[in-house]
């Protein structure tokens, strides 16, 4: 079948086969042999070269593609958390299995927005998570940030799945969210990504709102640290008991034995080299530019309650030492 389909596909397109073998990295006679039904099925990776330099016109051709090659997941896990928060690493850390970060952002962006508003029902949304299954090739390990959005329907849709959900403490992530903004080279992204997810309600864009951004961000505090207690507690409300674990940011290569055991596969299968990837560098500390109470009593009246049971006793005093 997927042999079969492959050729089809390739003839349609009057693709010679040495062609299509070259630009996937394959011999003729390898192709041949998938296209005679010798080779049932392949890695994805092999398969996605193959659907690349096929010059498909739908993603319905690419999405049948894949659903032919029926290669089964070793296991299934879905990364969550915040923007910043370490998926990147968690993603990284999987490199050896069908993982992927962030795949069918904008996509999943705009259908999240959608689902929210009511535009689409239920179901649309929970078909649309379906095929974006599908596009990615059936991924073993999937992080994004916005997978918190429907953690409810991909439990229900895939009931042996599970969930890794990582948290950062509010100071860290607070001055990382902030330094997201100020990049300058981020302002084209930013542009896409802020409606769809994160705090639109700060000044961005031009320079003259970062700077208002870095010099005022008292009167803005409260956005992003309303916005991580929030998302946090909507998150671990969601979270399925006993197909979940929850790893602090910081300790994500320090956890290696404990994710693989929770996965069910082999630690030395992870590549803990890659557990600390996405590395951001700062250019702004708005944090020690403002009053310590004023920010204490900020802190204490947002996220008092998740600090204290996920980073017990570790305080902005001790952030910012």
């Amino acid at each position: 079948m997927l042999g079969a389909r492959i050729k089809e596909l390739r003839l349609r397109n009057a693709i010679a086969l040495e062609e299509l073998a070259a630009k996937s990295g394959m011999s003729a006679d390898e192709l041949g042999s998938v296209e005679r039904g010798e080779v049932k099925q392949l890695d994805t990776q092999r398969l996605l070269k193959i659907a690349d330099n096929l010059r498909l016109k739908s993603g319905a051709d690419f999405a049948g593609l894949m659903r032919l090659n029926r290669f089964p997941r070793r296991f299934h896990v879905y990364g969550v958390g915040l923007p910043k928060s370490g998926t990147v690493s968690l993603a990284g850390l999987f490199g050896n299995y069908r993982s992927c970060h962030e795949f069918h952002q904008w996509e999943t962006h705009q259908m999240i927005i959608r689902y929210n508003s009511g535009t689409i029902s239920r179901e649309q949304f929970r078909g649309f998570l379906k095929e974006r299954e599908l596009l990615g090739g059936l991924p073993e390990m999937d992080a994004a940030h916005f997978n918190r959005h429907y953690i409810d329907i991909l439990q229900e849709e895939f009931p042996e799945a599970k969930f890794i959900c990582l948290i950062r403490d509010c100071y860290s992530w607070v001055n990382s969210f902030v330094n997201y903004f100020v990049v300058p080279e981020r302002e084209a992204i930013q542009s896409k990504e802020l409606p769809n997810g994160m705090p639109f309600d700060i000044p961005r864009g031009a320079m003259e709102a970062k700077n208002e951004l870095v010099r005022n961000f008292h009167k803005y505090i409260d956005v992003p640290l309303s916005f991580w207690s929030s998302s946090y507690r909507d998150m671990i409300e969601k979270l399925p008991p006993g197909r979940s674990m929850i790893i602090r940011t910081h300790e994500i290569s320090q956890k290696v034995d404990d994710i693989a055991h929770f996965v069910g596969i082999q630690p030395n299968r992870l590549v803990k080299e890659q557990s600390h990837l996405n590395k951001a560098k700062y250019t702004v500390s708005v944090l020690r530019n403002l009053d310590r109470d004023f920010l204490k009593t900020k802190f204490r009246e947002h996220s008092c309650g998740l600090m204290e049971r996920f980073f017990p006793g570790f305080s902005l005093d001790d952030f910012l030492a």
